[in-house]
């Protein structure tokens, strides 16, 4: 089974009919006779899905819709809800995730269903970074959301933007399909894209739905196809395509704007949701990943990554450098000056370290006051001469304090232990990550004995 969907219907045959048509799609249904027994249910089964018929004996579909959207899990579960005539607009107030018109097809249900369900997961997946929002002329930023109407023609999407822009809480603006895609590709996407299925040929705007989904710019953007009535087949492939709703071509009719606007404003509002969850999960991933203090990538990065260069290095018979260097003295620094003090000092050497490598290099805090550096491609001389650079950039300039510590500036040294893994050299055995980590540590330690403020390279460098 792909989910669990709880059926509310107040109509026996309906439930069952529902439930046959989604068992056979593998989905998982529960089902409630009534509203108040779908919110028991709902508490005990945990559904992914709430979908809300009609007939229900002791609440409207909306009623229901709004008692889910005010449990303590409500607020992100998809509700779908068979609604007619004034009731849509009162089911999307409510909070609706989609609407389904009454006897309407099965491979339109369970297109909205897999549309839903796909959003909902996305919002949690590592991806990349949102579209940038289109900002407006004129000296003023218009800091609201961005929304580009593209129809079969000018006239159209002028048409919708009229009927719309006073009910919307977005800016709209008309475009071209391939102008469209053009700003898409300058990095200038809108939060979203209603696009009418059919501009110069049948489903080209369902091709450029696919082609803006593709773009790393706009894929993250909301979507929204305009279908004519005629075309109510293709409802289940816009959405399957990656649209979150599909709205009547008439959206602009008095009777159909208000309801046009709502749904609108909630595809946005989804958008916002998932790039904000996207974010989040970003910003932990980075955190679990990084020093706080310094910035840099922390041990848990740091040694699964050495990991990997080592391996690639042995399979491209490359040279690999590992440094592990280490603050001399840095408790005296804490003991002395306080803890100010060293938290200025580890931030400031661990910039200064950073700025004498190459971009490719990895630099990681991974201790208190030891650092692990990573050359990939680099000799034993090319680096010996970088660890050099870095002693004599710390060494050379002493570290200004911050106010409080006893004294404005104090002088710091560095100690490293170096090893090379030799490329080409053939007969000799693998080393693995630890033993090359384990031999620039035991030559940071012959550093450290020897007089500190030094480089000291292991005996021998090992080969791939």
């Amino acid at each position: 089974m792909v989910g669990r969907i709880l059926v509310v219907d107040g109509v026996p045959t309906n439930r069952i009919t529902i439930k046959v048509r989604l068992r056979s799609a593998c989905y998982e249904v529960v089902m409630a006779a009534s509203g108040q027994e779908a919110l028991r249910i709902a508490r005990l089964t945990h559904p992914q899905m709430v979908l809300i018929g009609g007939s229900l004996a002791d609440m409207t579909g909306p009623a229901l819709c709004a008692e889910f959207r005010a449990q303590p899990a409500g607020a992100d579960l998809p509700i779908l809800i068979e609604a007619r005539g004034a009731e849509r607009v009162m089911a999307l107030r409510a909070g609706a995730s989609a609407l389904l018109d009454p006897g309407g097809d099965d491979l339109t249900l369970l297109a909205r269903i897999r549309g839903l369900l796909r959003h909902e997961g996305e919002a949690f997946e590592h991806a990349p970074q949102p579209g940038l929002a289109e900002e407006s002329a004129g000296f003023a930023r218009d800091l609201r959301p961005s929304a580009v109407f593209v129809g079969n023609q000018p006239a159209t999407a002028l048409g919708w933007r009229h009927a719309l822009q006073d009910r919307v809480g977005f800016r709209i603006s008309v475009s071209e399909p391939e102008r469209a895609l053009a700003d898409a590709a300058a990095g200038h996407a809108p939060d979203l894209y209603l696009i009418a299925a059919d501009i110069q040929q049948s489903g080209d705007g369902l091709r450029l739905l696919s082609e803006l989904r593709s773009r790393p710019f706009s894929r993250e953007s909301a979507f929204v196809i305009a279908l004519r009535p005629e075309r109510a087949d293709m409802i289940p492939v816009a959405l399957d395509l990656g649209a979150g709703d599909v709205l009547p071509w008439n959206l602009a009719a008095p009777a159909a704007a208000p309801e046009a606007a709502i749904r609108l404003d909630a595809q946005l509002a989804r958008k916002h949701e998932a790039d904000r969850r996207r974010h989040e999960t970003q910003r932990n991933i980075r955190l679990a990943m990084t020093d706080p203090l310094t910035g840099l990538h922390n041990r848990r990065f740091a040694l699964p990554r050495l990991g990997e260069l080592t391996a690639e290095a042995a399979e491209l018979n490359r040279d690999l450098a590992v440094m592990v260097l280490d603050l001399d003295r840095f408790k005296q620094v804490n003991d002395l000056h306080g803890h100010a003090a060293g938290d200025a000092v580890l931030n400031e050497i661990a910039a200064r370290m950073a700025a004498s490598l190459p971009e490719d290099a990895l630099l990681a805090r991974i201790g208190g006051e030891e650092f692990l550096a990573i050359l990939p491609d680099c000799p034993a001389h090319s680096a010996l001469r970088l660890a050099e650079d870095m002693r004599r950039a710390v060494a050379m300039t002493p570290v200004r304090l911050p106010p409080g510590c006893g004294r404005d500036e104090l002088s710091v040294t560095i100690s490293a232990g170096l090893a090379v893994m030799a490329g080409g050299a053939p007969g000799l055995r693998r080393p693995n990550p630890d033993a090359l980590l384990a031999s620039a540590d035991h030559a940071l330690l012959a550093a450290k004995s020897s007089g500190r403020n030094r480089i000291v390279m292991a005996p021998q460098s090992v080969a791939a």
